[in-house]
């Protein structure tokens, strides 16, 4: 089928490496260029941060007559395109009042005060934007909050009838949650500002926006998207999810494996592969020295930790067996990561002890991450609940076994190891306490003993398939499917 018929636009906040938080930005950095080597016909658009263009890529300005509405104000912006060589057009819209600041969201202190007003106004811009292309898209592709009113503004205008949107949760844990006074700048009439609409227990949402008003729902795993329909990880929106169940889809994220293969990584002391795995061997040897921890680790399982310090993502669980883990099981337990203070104080109070066995890192640093994915034994994440993950993915082709809760993308990606046949990739554990992680931990120390066994689930791990090719392949059918409804 030719696929350049497929017009498509992306729209996200954010996108790797222009303007990064999250996974979001991993994903909108990737998919598009993947479905594009796919011969979709696709744009990408962005909010103009002050960090796209510091980003130091050539841009030219292909419009400056648009505005959009702001309640009732009117706001004059410019459309910048940037010149990437074999990659999707990237349009960026340029206001300097709304995002030429030093952070995407907010700072130490919280959220921007203004958040409503900038994204509802990139909402409108983009739909300006869209309406001066002579270029009709088939589909928009909108993702989390910050552009869920975009499919509220299409269904509304008549010249988007023909098109379909698709809007991606990322996270349900964002909302873009809103006080009822900030509505009237949205330009919807009242009758948008309801339960079966935007309304959300006296406030409003606009990510319930994007799940109410979109053609079709897709999240980043098919765990995920069931999850998201229950009680326990809905965010009080699973009615709303579960209303939309025949038009709810799950599809994993991928990984750039041309930045993320220990066979190619100029950040790691040496590469290796799946059939010469020497070099991680001393990968070990340099986190060990880097961390300053006790050279006989070299023989005994290390643990690492990449994450934000969050109860959602089980920092928390390690606390209790900290003691378990170090003098029972004989591990050394590196960690890197910022956040919760609580988690950071408790931590540093668990680990004090355990010089030598215990690294506790409170930074974001890239290339220690890197380190530690190839310098790991495991990598463990307790996620409380986590929609897709990606470490656990770039963990297992670095040959780090990953052992995490079997929750969301972890329990699609991450199949259990069978120490008797050499089967599966990693280890897993159901419920979100300390209890059921330390056994998980138990089982794998266990396997780490059975050399040839650790081996082969190494291979089998480093082995998987989660390219962004396969994941656009997917992105491509679901296109398909929800465009052809135009011609039926």
């Amino acid at each position: 089928m030719d696929n350049t018929a497929l017009r498509v636009v992306f729209i996200a906040a954010e996108a790797a490496p222009f303007a990064k938080t999250g996974g979001l930005a991993d994903v909108a950095g990737s998919l598009p260029n993947a479905l594009r080597r796919l011969n979709v016909d696709i744009r990408v658009v962005l909010p103009g941060y002050r960090q796209v263009f510091e980003h130091g890529l050539p841009h030219e300005a292909v419009r400056t007559d648009l505005h959009a509405w702001l309640g009732s104000q009117r706001l004059d912006f410019q459309v910048r395109k940037l010149s990437i060589e074999n990659a999707a057009p990237i349009y960026v819209i340029d206001r300097e009042d709304m995002f030429d600041r030093p952070h995407l969201y907010g700072n130490a202190d919280g959220d921007y005060y203004d958040n409503a007003e900038r994204f509802i106004f990139f909402c409108r811009a983009v739909t300006a934007l869209m309406q001066s292309w002579d270029f009709t898209p088939r589909l928009v592709h909108c993702n989390d909050w910050h552009t869920g009113l975009i499919p509220v503004y299409m269904q509304l205008d008549p010249a988007f009838r023909q098109c379909k949107t698709l809007f991606t949760v990322h996270n349900l844990g964002y909302s873009g949650l809103f006080t009822s006074d900030k509505f009237a700048l949205t330009g919807l009439d009242a009758s948008h500002y309801q339960p079966n609409g935007l309304e959300f227990y006296g406030r409003w949402s606009m990510l319930k926006a994007g799940l109410v008003y979109s053609r079709a729902v897709s999240t980043v795993s098919p765990t995920y998207a069931r999850e998201i329909q229950t009680p326990e990880y809905g965010k009080a929106l699973d009615g709303v999810l579960r209303s939309r169940q025949a038009s709810v889809f799950g599809l994993l994220n991928g990984v750039n494996y041309e930045l993320w293969s220990p066979e190619t990584d100029s950040s790691i002391p040496a590469q290796y592969t799946p059939g010469d795995l020497s070099g991680k061997r001393i990968c070990k040897a340099d986190l060990i020295r880097a961390c300053q921890l006790d050279e006989s680790l070299m023989e005994c399982p290390v643990i690492g930790i990449i994450s934000r310090l969050d109860i959602q993502k089980g920092i928390d669980l390690i606390i209790p067996i900290l003691s378990e883990l170090i003098e029972s099981l004989k591990v050394g337990l590196v960690i890197l990561g910022t956040g919760n203070e609580t988690l950071q104080q408790g931590l540093q109070r668990a680990g004090e002890p355990y010089a030598g066995r215990f690294a506790f890192i409170q930074r974001f640093d890239e290339e220690l991450s890197r380190r530690i994915l190839a310098g790991a034994d495991m990598l463990l994440i307790p996620s409380r609940y986590e929609p897709c993950g990606l470490t656990q993915l770039y963990a297992m082709k670095y040959g780090t076994i990953p052992v995490v809760r079997a929750t969301g993308g972890m329990n699609d990606t991450v199949s259990e190891v069978n120490e008797h046949t050499g089967k599966g990739t990693g280890f897993t554990f159901k419920h979100a306490d300390s209890a059921d992680c330390l056994t998980a931990i138990q089982k794998a120390v266990g396997v780490y003993r059975m050399p040839l066994v650790w081996r082969r689930i190494q291979s089998n791990g480093m082995s998987m398939d989660f390219s962004w090719e396969k994941a656009a392949r997917n992105y491509l059918l679901l296109y398909r499917e929800l465009t052809m409804e135009s011609t039926n």
